[in-house]
């Protein structure tokens, strides 16, 4: 009986416990009480970045996409000058040009610009504002930018001009003809000379001194440097060399390097390319980036990865059939107008460092110039530009009320221009 009465309470206690309604807690809401909305505040936070992503794509979009048919002035400098009774020279809007009789470039310095005349170089940046001049006297300026720093040189003169973004930080001086220069991201300078027999190539610090380092070429022998570019660096230095084999000419791409690597190596040369150019000649090489060299023939582009300082012996070549006309590179892209030769339409090819076709457009515009600024394409003559998308999308077209040297991406984002030339530099906001 008592095993039985035992069971009966027990069933009995589970009954009640099933009929009982459990009360809330002193930290829970009530009946007719919300919970506090907890979880949808760890949703709103994801979304809302989520939301404002898809603007910025949007907004992108619109920036990178969008065509114009027009223009505004944003301000305008003037390039001319007036001399005062004390000889001295100030800006105005009437006056002698200050390159009456002389020639006048520009070039792009990393946001900014860089004018430079037979008289002198002045760095401008993207309002407009001097921020240095350096006179000199050159007849026949050649220049090369590499991130920082500028070296203007005097082709077949004997003067190299080094700048950073602060000035002048040296002149060097060489005993015979420059032909070519080409300078490093940190400043150091290369510069090719020649005598009948031979070419040089000698190195020089940022503040003009030299380096100790040569390269000699005899022509009967190793062949003439068309073309040569220093690495970002400054320790290592490609160059496109042509040389007579059994009569024929040929082209070589070929590497030296001036690190604890190339001490090891005779003469610092530390690899060649020719089976993968031949047929060509090339007459521009150039470093990309850090890790890219780019190479342009009149049969195509190579692209060599030095990513491991040994050129890698895998080189990407993009074959072009027709004829080239012009060349353009940026940091990120190769870009080859070709032009059929029976008076139609030009077309450019544009391509990333791995040799994938980024985009194509056609064109019928007698351009004078071509750059590729960031995700932009300019062509432009000194009368007019036309800007296209990377991608082809062409984006812009206008006239100017001036003669234009060179056009470049404005200050005011994607969406302006700075067009420059010997009389005025304008910002235009397109629209």
């Amino acid at each position: 009986m008592g095993d039985i009465d035992t069971m009966n309470r027990e069933l009995k206690k589970r009954q009640l416990r099933n009929k009982i309604i459990s009360l809330p807690r002193a930290d829970e809401p009530g009946e007719g009480e919300k919970k506090p909305a907890r979880r949808g505040w760890r949703l709103f936070f994801p979304a809302l970045a989520l939301f404002l992503a898809a603007c910025g794509f949007y907004f992108y979009r619109y920036q990178s996409e969008s065509s114009f048919t027009d223009y505004e002035v944003t301000w305008e400098k003037s390039m001319r000058f007036v001399d005062t009774a004390e000889g001295e020279k100030e800006e105005g809007v009437q006056g002698k040009d200050v390159s009456e009789g002389s020639f006048v470039g520009f070039a792009y310095y990393g946001e900014n610009m860089l004018k430079y005349t037979k008289n002198g170089a002045t760095y401008i940046d993207a309002s407009g504002k001097d921020i240095w001049t350096q006179g000199y006297e050159i007849k026949t300026p050649i220049i090369c930018v590499n991130g920082d720093y500028a070296a203007i040189a005097d082709q077949q003169g004997s003067q190299i001009y080094i700048f950073n973004k602060e000035g002048c930080t040296g002149v060097a001086k060489t005993q015979l003809p420059i032909t070519k220069v080409a300078v490093s991201a940190k400043g150091v300078t290369a510069a090719v000379v020649e005598d009948s027999t031979s070419s040089y190539i000698f190195y020089y610090k940022k503040d003009g001194d030299t380096l100790g380092i040569d390269i000699k070429m005899l022509l009967s022998g190793d062949g003439y440097p068309l073309d040569i570019a220093l690495s970002p660096d400054g320790k290592q230095i490609v160059m496109s060399v042509a040389y007579l084999e059994n009569g024929i000419m040929k082209n070589k791409i070929a590497f030296y390097d001036f690190s604890e690597i190339g001490k090891n190596v005779e003469n610092r040369f530390i690899g060649a390319f020719e089976d993968e150019f031949a047929g060509g000649i090339a007459a521009r090489v150039t470093y990309l980036n850090e890790d890219t060299v780019a190479v342009f023939s009149n049969t195509g582009i190579g692209f060599i990865s030095v990513k491991n300082v040994i050129p890698d012996t895998n080189v990407i070549t993009v074959p072009i059939e027709e004829m080239i006309e012009s060349i353009c590179y940026s940091d990120k892209y190769a870009g080859i107008v070709t032009d059929s030769g029976f008076g139609g339409a030009k077309r450019m090819d544009l391509y990333t460092t791995d040799g994938k076709k980024a985009g194509s457009f056609e064109f019928d515009f007698a351009y004078s110039g071509i750059k590729i600024d960031g995700e932009r394409v300019l062509l432009y003559n000194e009368e007019s530009c036309i800007m296209y998308g990377v991608n082809g999308r062409k984006r812009f077209e206008g006239q100017f009320d001036f003669a234009v040297s060179c056009v470049r991406g404005g200050k005011k984002g994607r969406n302006s221009l700075i067009v420059a030339g010997g009389e005025k530099m304008q910002e235009i906001k397109l629209k």
